[in-house]
């Protein structure tokens, strides 16, 4: 049987999302799909708009057998980390067969050549160069790859397409028995603001939530009419606020000597003096962040930087988690095919598949570091960034947690 992985966000779910699903069923139809979703961060540091409970419901309904969450250590990481993460638990569930992402590209070998040529020794000494003179990662490899390998560079600004390249670069060190499927992206682009009528991004159905009377009545147009309910209920009530993020910032910094600070993972080349300096006189969060970013750390990174510091990352830890990679699975949602898929990979896999997280860690005991193993460790960092995304609401239920709330059944 094909068993098909998929890494997303879903952040939220839309018709864009359910296309790429109905790719892979109509290629692959009697195939099973497993999605690895980020938890209640985003890869680029933003608080996600619906916890990742009802995302994760919202993606069963959409077409998804089995939704499992992909840890916080490296769902808020850089694009190489988070395709890391993602294919190594998606690997140890012992039972992929192949892996669909969406790309902006008309084929995938032109994208192939480009992850099989980053890692050889010509390339990464150029790109050393480039970081060494201050540019970001994202920079340097765009300029090393357009310079060296006659690369368009509108090809390498295309946000799933540099996606897709770390994926190809993991799986051909990590899990070349696994197939790529690339899936054309349709119609709107990744990052477009303006919202669509049928397929549109996840950022214009973002941006239009943020307005104090979104409208429903083009949101309908691009949502499941279960995710529209969602999104109105969460818009009634509170949704995240990243202004929030700064107060907690502000006094992070207040109480937190340095000699704490550069242990943080991200703190690096004096930035923390930076974020002393700028959030003194900041007023809203995204201007700080336009303030503080700087050509080797664009405002992504600024961003992730953020979230790691208020859970307390720490570089180590980091380090740590990279070598020994994904400790467990974490169900979010299922159907009944994915609850047959959980039966496989309890077979196939030697990690444990967490139901109940209280079995495995307990809220008391949580910021007891001294004695955890690292399953505990990359355990409580789900649960914390539940919580601070929860700190980021003006209403929500305080008891919604990860020592409460159990994956969502679906029939």
């Amino acid at each position: 049987m094909q068993v098909i992985g998929i890494i997303a966000e879903y952040n939220p779910f839309h018709h864009g999302h359910r296309f790429q699903i109905d790719a892979v069923r109509q290629r692959f139809p009697n195939a099973r799909i497993i999605a690895v979703m980020s938890g209640s961060f985003t890869q680029r540091g933003e608080p996600c708009i619906l916890d990742k409970w009802t995302r994760a419901r919202h993606a069963v309904l959409g077409g998804v057998d089995l939704v499992l969450e992909h840890p916080f250590v490296f769902a808020c990481r850089s694009a190489q980390d988070f395709a890391r993460g993602s294919i190594v638990l998606l690997t140890r569930l012992g039972i992929i067969t192949h892996l669909a992402f969406g790309t902006e590209a008309e084929v995938l070998s032109p994208l192939a050549e480009l992850a099989a040529a980053i890692d050889s020794e010509a390339i990464q000494i150029r790109l050393s160069e480039k970081l060494r003179s201050g540019h970001s990662y994202a920079r340097a490899l765009t300029n090393v790859l357009t310079e060296e390998r006659n690369v368009p560079e509108e090809m390498l600004r295309a946000p799933n397409n540099i996606l897709a390249i770390e994926y190809l670069r993991a799986l051909h060190s990590l899990a070349p028995q696994i197939t790529p499927i690339a899936i054309r992206r349709a119609a709107a682009r990744h990052n477009d603001m303006r919202l669509q009528h049928g397929i549109t991004s996840a950022s214009s159905i973002r941006k239009a939530l943020g307005e104090p009377r979104p409208s429903w009545t083009n949101l309908r147009e691009s949502v499941m009419l279960s995710v529209l309910d969602d999104l109105q209920s969460a818009h009634t009530t509170g949704i995240p606020r990243e202004d929030t993020l700064l107060t907690l910032l502000h006094y992070f910094l207040l109480v937190t000597d340095s000699s704490a600070l550069v242990e943080i993972y991200g703190i690096a080349e004096g930035i923390e003096n930076r974020l002393i300096r700028s959030i003194k006189t900041a007023t809203d969060y995204r201007g700080f962040l336009r303030t503080v970013a700087t050509k080797r750390y664009p405002q992504s990174r600024i961003a992730r930087l953020i979230i790691h510091l208020l859970l307390h990352f720490t570089r180590q830890q980091a380090e740590s988690f990279d070598t020994a990679g994904a400790a467990y699975i974490r169900p979010l949602a299922f159907n009944a095919y994915g609850r047959a898929l959980l039966r496989m990979i309890k077979e196939e896999s030697t990690l444990p598949i967490i139901t109940r997280v209280a079995e495995y860690l307990s809220s008391e005991e949580r910021g007891i570091a001294a004695g955890h193993v690292p399953l505990q460790q990359m355990l409580a960092f789900d649960t914390r960034a539940t919580e601070l995304r929860l700190m980021t609401m003006t209403a929500h239920d305080k008891q919604y947690t990860d020592f409460v709330t159990s994956p969502k059944v679906l029939s």
